[in-house]
């Protein structure tokens, strides 16, 4: 037995530092310490991913709200970001809004120099921000309206609101001057026609310049100023006759009043002038004419915005420059008449003078001259 015991005992020693016992006592210690690292991990990861979504949750629900949107569709304005600014507002492009540009606006002065919030009120599906726009000139006043709208935020329960167009600034821009005048305003061309434009602006004064003048008048540079993002101004720029183009609006009016002295009738059709009645019944009248006993002094007047005359392709829906007379002339009539039924023979003229006038309007020019247009004379 003891033989047996001392032999086996190398057995039971070799056993004990056998390789495959030391292997899987060192895989039971290394194993829970990686299990905890990667449970750590995993926590610290859920942990900022949190904290992460919570923070753009928070700075998303910042973002969209109404004061903040229409603080940033300030700034793009404030900074001559007007291409940004309309997107926002989803306002469609328009060539006809010349003012509605980047470049416009560059070469505006008295732009935005600031703006506040003042107070956000939202109720069900909209809101309403005013704010006050700072300029050199002054302060105003702005109210814009915000609509709830859908976007992947509002799944996650952030409302998100979208800009309605802004109540821009509406500008009538009048030419006093007849046809086209090539003109700029703020550095773009006006694109004047003869028609009144009507244009929105942003907060600014803008300049216009004529870049080509007419030998029959001149049109002064001028300044637009609009204040704020809200009302409607007008904008009116009369033109001034030059010595040849008023010399060229007396004669067209003289050219009148000759075409009506030489119309042989008792009545010139549209005329300032006439008999009040013809030859009688059974007496002829021979060698009829109209003789001029004294011309008419005519006026012609500054252009007057509120003057109608006839739409054309070259006449102004601005107005016209009114013609007057400040001192009438006189005419009379002549004829020979005669009495089939009797044979008398004679001459006849009016009674006396009769006053003559000339009244209405320069409309136009030509290449060669001044265009005229009458008052309705007819009875």
């Amino acid at each position: 037995m003891h033989r047996r015991f001392d032999a086996w005992r190398p057995v039971i020693r070799h056993y004990a530092v056998g390789r495959s016992t030391s292997i899987r006592g060192n895989g039971m210690a290394v194993r829970p310490r990686l299990w905890i690292a990667i449970a750590a991990f995993a926590t610290a990861l859920c942990l900022g991913l949190g904290i992460t979504v919570m923070v753009m949750l928070v700075s998303a629900r910042e973002a969209s709200q109404p004061s903040a949107v229409v603080s940033a569709y300030l700034s793009h304005v404030q900074h001559g970001e007007i291409s940004i600014a309309l997107r926002m507002e989803g306002r469609a492009a328009n060539p006809a809004e010349v003012l509605l540009t980047d470049k416009a606006y560059s070469h505006a002065t008295d732009r935005m120099t600031g703006f506040r919030i003042l107070r956000t009120r939202t109720t069900g599906a909209g809101s309403t921000v005013e704010a006050r726009i700072q300029q050199k000139s002054g302060q105003t006043t702005a109210t814009f309206q915000l609509a709830r709208s859908e976007s992947p935020i509002s799944l996650l329960g952030v409302d998100s609101w979208k800009l309605r167009p802004v109540g821009l600034a509406t500008v009538e821009v009048t030419m006093g001057a007849p046809g086209r005048v090539d003109a700029t305003l703020s550095g773009v061309p006006l694109g004047w026609k003869g028609a009144v434009k009507r244009i929105h602006a942003f907060p600014g004064t803008y300049a216009l310049a004529i870049t080509s003048q007419s030998p029959w008048f001149t049109l002064p540079s001028a300044v637009l100023p609009v204040a704020g993002f809200s009302g409607d101004d007008t904008f009116r720029v009369p033109a001034t006759l030059t010595a040849k183009g008023r010399d060229a609006a007396t004669a067209a009016a003289e050219a009148w009043f000759d075409d009506c002295v030489a119309d042989p009738a008792f009545h010139p059709a549209q005329c300032s002038f006439s008999l009040s009645s013809g030859a009688a019944p059974g007496e002829v009248w021979t060698n009829p004419s109209w003789q001029v006993q004294s011309r008419p002094t005519i006026a012609i007047g500054d252009w007057d915005f509120g003057c109608r005359v006839p739409t054309t392709a070259d006449v102004s829906a601005g107005g016209c420059w009114p013609v007057t007379t400040s001192t009438p002339g006189e005419v009379t009539f002549h004829a020979d008449y005669s009495i089939p039924a009797t044979g008398e023979t004679g001459a006849i003229t009016s009674s006396g003078a009769i006053a003559a006038k000339v009244e209405g309007s320069i409309s136009s020019f030509t290449d060669t001259g001044a265009m005229f247009t009458s008052v309705d004379w007819a009875d």
